[in-house]
């Protein structure tokens, strides 16, 4: 069953970079803090926990960022991750104002920073970005690297470790994949260190997900049903006001939108409700949808383990 944990607002559709497995659409309206405050009051009186940011680069709003940050501590919600490419800022002083103006808003989450083979940015401009996010926030483990695999990560070891060179520690590596950014050890006997003093950036890797248009059916097995367990029972707010079901990119389609944040919450479980699509995905599982197709005479052009790849497939071709 459907029930959000979480709201994701995407700001604004604006960017500073043209990444090649983006697939935001790049919609001209952006959200108004005002509306997006009274859709997180409503949200939060019925159970919603926590708000994230993404994008588009949600620092494009740093206007926004501050004032729903704010307004969210005022409610008593949990931060989740606020996403970003790290490389947006003109200069060093707007980097550090603006990183300083989410800190002072009260915004205690990850700055989850993509790195990863597709997005074009530099290893001392991210280095910048951990040392300004380090001193604004007080502390050496308020960022997370998000990372899409690629065939050939040699690339993205090399420019992982300069930016851990440049953040003041070394890149901790297992089984040659990419785990954290860490400082080293401290002294036999030295004191324990404060809450947060302490070098620590987490890698997170995710396997590259295909797109519908991408026909990626290549895989000797099906996808296993998972009913968009955990992080996928959100809110995603679109710069637009549409609200989607969804927390991955196929969140862009309009079968997995429910309405608009300024219906209001059970304007919008109401529809999630009426919706079939959003029932196969959150309560029967896509596999079954898959199953009831093949029966009805679908044939599809092979098998594929990214249920998020099926899932923007069906929408595309209304299946």
């Amino acid at each position: 069953m459907f029930r959000p944990e979480e709201i994701i607002f995407a700001p604004t559709a604006r960017c500073n970079l043209h990444c090649a497995h983006c697939r935001v659409t790049r919609v001209p309206e952006e959200l108004d803090a005002a509306s997006a405050i009274a859709f997180m009051e409503d949200c939060a009186a019925r159970g919603v926990e926590r708000v994230g940011f993404s994008g588009g680069e949600p620092f494009l709003r740093p206007d926004f960022l501050r004032e729903v940050s704010a307004a969210a501590v005022g409610l008593g919600l949990l931060f989740d991750r606020l996403m970003t490419n790290g490389v947006w800022w003109r200069d060093e002083a707007e980097l550090a104002a603006v990183l300083r103006g989410l800190a002072d808003a009260g915004f205690d989450g990850k700055l989850g920073l993509s790195v990863d083979a597709y997005h074009d940015s530099s290893a001392e401009r991210l280095g910048a970005f951990l040392l300004a996010a380090f001193e604004a926030f007080g502390r050496r483990d308020c960022v997370e690297i998000l990372s899409v695999e690629s065939v050939d990560d040699a690339p993205l070891l090399e420019k992982l470790r300069a930016v851990a060179a440049l953040a003041g520690g070394g890149l901790v590596l297992e089984g040659g994949r990419p785990l954290a950014f860490a400082g080293a050890p401290r002294p036999r006997g030295a004191p324990p260190a404060a809450d947060g003093e302490e070098l620590r950036v987490d890698i997170r890797r995710f396997p590259y997900s295909a797109a519908a248009g991408e026909e990626a059916w290549r895989s000797d097995s099906w996808f296993e049903d998972d009913y968009c367990a955990g992080p996928g029972n959100v809110f995603y707010v679109h710069p637009n006001g549409k609200v989607a079901v969804c927390c991955g990119f196929a969140n862009e389609n309009e079968e997995l939108v429910v309405g608009r944040l300024t219906e209001g919450y059970d304007a919008l479980m109401a529809a999630a409700a009426r919706s079939p699509r959003v029932r196969a995905a959150y309560e029967t599982g896509l596999g079954e949808r898959r199953k009831a197709l093949e029966a009805a005479g679908t044939v599809f052009p092979g098998k594929t383990a990214d249920l998020c790849f099926f899932c923007d497939y069906l929408c595309k071709k209304g299946l």
